[in-house]
């Protein structure tokens, strides 16, 4: 009746149904109130941070973070892909630097096409590159040195890969090879090196090694350390083909 009803005015009312259980029945404003809390809250949680910051005037502090990160990252990024460029940009000007100083009579375009058919030009070359190795110090515009264990320099190493014993003969179609490989560093020494003499039908592979040392200086320009690099350059690498006539 009114005065149960108005007992509870703002709270709610306890009902009973046709099979005698109670419900809570609330007022249909308060319900409402509660609605519109709830999709305000909704909306807002969906908002941009433009649109929070319309809203109820609160900085996004958030997304200015996010952006600070971004940033960040992306100045690394950046820096670090610089830094790459110029490890790429000196290895591979340094490569082509090795190539005019230690490869006899090389050219641009005979990047592909290097070789030698004689043996003459095989001694030639190894005895050009012996000798450029040795001249280094007093050839070369950059600021290559040799490579340094303690008190003494690295060598150059000339490495050749042959079988082991054998016999051939074309003209009489016979031929005794063994096919064990073995493997044998020639001196740097030029005398020795004409003493040493390949035998070409057994040769697998002639393989020249040595390490050099350099600094990057063109990072000093932008007010940085500069950079040290180890070079181990294999000058030649005389394949097989020496059996179908050339190096």
């Amino acid at each position: 009746d009114s005065k149960h009803t108005d007992k509870f005015p703002k709270a709610y009312l306890c009902i009973n149904d046709p099979n005698g259980n109670r419900a809570v029945h609330w007022p249909e404003s308060h319900a409402h109130q509660e609605q519109e809390k709830f999709r305000r809250k909704l909306k807002y949680f969906f908002m941009n941070p433009c649109d929070k910051y319309k809203a109820r005037g609160r900085k996004p502090w958030k997304l200015i973070l996010q952006i600070v990160k971004i940033a960040v990252v992306t100045i690394q990024l950046v820096l670090f892909g610089l830094s790459n460029q110029m490890v790429v940009q000196f290895k591979e000007e340094n490569l082509m630097a090795f190539r005019h100083l230690f490869l006899k009579s090389f050219t641009d375009s005979s990047t592909d096409t290097y070789s030698v058919y004689t043996q003459r030009d095989v001694y030639a070359h190894i005895k050009y590159f012996a000798s450029q190795f040795l001249m280094l110090p007093s050839i070369t515009v950059g600021n290559h040195q040799y490579e340094k264990e303690g008190d003494v320099y690295t060598p150059l190493t000339i490495c050749q890969q042959f079988y082991r014993n054998g016999s051939i003969s074309p003209a009489n179609e016979t031929f005794d090879i063994d096919a064990q490989v073995d493997e044998g560093d020639v001196c740097v020494d030029l005398f020795c090196i004409l003493l040493n003499q390949f035998v070409f039908f057994r040769l697998l592979t002639v393989t020249v090694n040595f390490t050099l040392k350099a600094i990057n200086l063109e990072t000093v320009e932008y007010h940085e350390l500069p950079d040290c690099y180890v070079f181990d350059i294999m000058v030649c690498h005389m394949t097989f083909q020496c059996i179908m006539g050339h190096l």
